[in-house]
C-alpha cells in the first residue's frame, strides 16, 4: 500500500540528490533545482556570500525576464501587479532592480532557499498561462468562487513543517466543534508532475503539525478554455494520500463538503 510518510521521503530524497550546488567564484554559488520554468527549463537560483554569517538568495532577474518574453509585465500600476507585490511578500521574498531576493543568515538558509523558490514556481504557475492585462488568474477565480459562495477564508496562510520549512497555502477555512478546518492549495498548471509532488510534500509535512482535524484540497485547473484533461496519475496521486483534487470545472460539486 501506498505510504504517505515514505512517499514525502521519497519526494525529499528526489529533491536532495537533484538540487546541484556549484561554485562559481568566491561567496557565489548556482543552485540548480530540478524544477522548470514555463519554457521547460531548470529554475536556477544563486547565493551570494554578503558577510561572514549573511547571504542574499536571488534569481538573477530571470524569473521577471523570463515572463516578460511572454508579454506579462509588472511594471504599471494594475490589480496583476498588487496581486505580484502581495504574492511576494506572502513568501517574504523582495523585489530588487528586477531580481527576487531573500536575504537570510546561514543558520536559515535553507528556510529562505525554499520559500524563494516556493515564490519562483508561484509565479510561473499563475502568471505565465495568462498573457493578456484581461486575461483572468486562476487564483483570481477561485477567491471569486469562495466569495460568492459565502465561504470565509483567510489567504496565504503559512506553517512550519516538520523539517523546519515553511508551507504557504492560498486559503484556509477554519473548523468549529466537528467540523475540520481546511487548508486549500491552487494549481493553475495541473498537469505538472513536478508541482504536483511539491504540493504534495508541502501537505505531508504540515499535516503533522496543524492543531485538530484538518481537510486538505488542491484546486485543479481543468476549465474548458485549457481544452485538457487533468492527468490520472496526478488525481491517484492526491487521492491515495488523502488530499481532494478538486476540477474546478466540477467545483459546485463541491460546496456542501467546503461549507461543513
Amino acid at each position: 500500500m501506498l505510504n504517505a510518510h515514505s512517499l514525502n521521503q521519497d519526494y525529499l530524497s528526489w529533491l536532495d540528490s537533484n538540487t546541484t550546488f556549484e561554485q562559481l567564484g568566491p561567496g557565489t554559488v548556482r543552485i540548480d533545482s530540478p524544477f522548470t520554468d514555463a519554457i521547460d527549463d531548470e529554475i536556477v537560483m544563486y547565493a551570494l556570500q554578503q558577510s561572514d554569517n549573511m547571504i542574499l538568495l536571488t534569481d538573477d532577474g530571470w524569473t521577471l525576464n523570463n515572463l516578460a518574453a511572454h508579454g506579462i509585465t509588472f511594471s504599471r500600476p494594475s490589480h496583476r501587479q498588487k496581486l505580484f507585490h502581495n504574492q511576494l511578500v506572502a513568501y517574504g521574498v523582495q523585489l530588487s532592480d528586477g531580481d527576487l531576493v531573500v536575504h537570510s543568515d546561514r543558520r536559515h538558509f535553507a528556510e529562505a532557499k525554499h520559500r524563494l523558490l516556493q515564490a519562483i514556481l508561484f509565479i510561473n504557475d499563475m502568471f505565465t498561462l495568462a498573457p493578456t492585462e484581461a486575461a483572468p488568474i486562476f487564483l483570481e477565480d477561485v477567491a471569486h468562487f469562495l466569495t460568492e459562495n459565502n465561504i470565509r477564508t483567510n489567504q496565504n496562510m503559512a506553517y512550519v513543517g516538520e523539517s523546519g520549512l515553511i508551507h504557504k497555502f492560498d486559503f484556509s477555512i477554519p473548523g468549529i466543534n466537528q467540523i475540520p478546518a481546511k487548508l486549500i492549495k491552487v494549481l493553475s498548471s495541473a498537469n505538472n508532475s513536478l508541482l504536483a509532488k511539491a504540493t504534495l510534500a508541502d501537505i505531508e509535512q504540515t499535516r503533522p503539525i496543524v492543531p485538530g482535524p484538518t481537510k486538505f484540497y488542491v484546486f485543479l485547473n481543468d476549465t474548458p478554455s485549457k481544452h485538457k484533461s487533468i492527468n490520472p496519475d496526478i488525481l491517484s496521486l492526491f487521492r491515495l494520500n488523502q488530499i481532494v483534487p478538486l476540477l474546478y470545472s466540477r467545483r459546485t460539486n463541491y460546496l456542501t463538503d467546503l461549507t461543513r
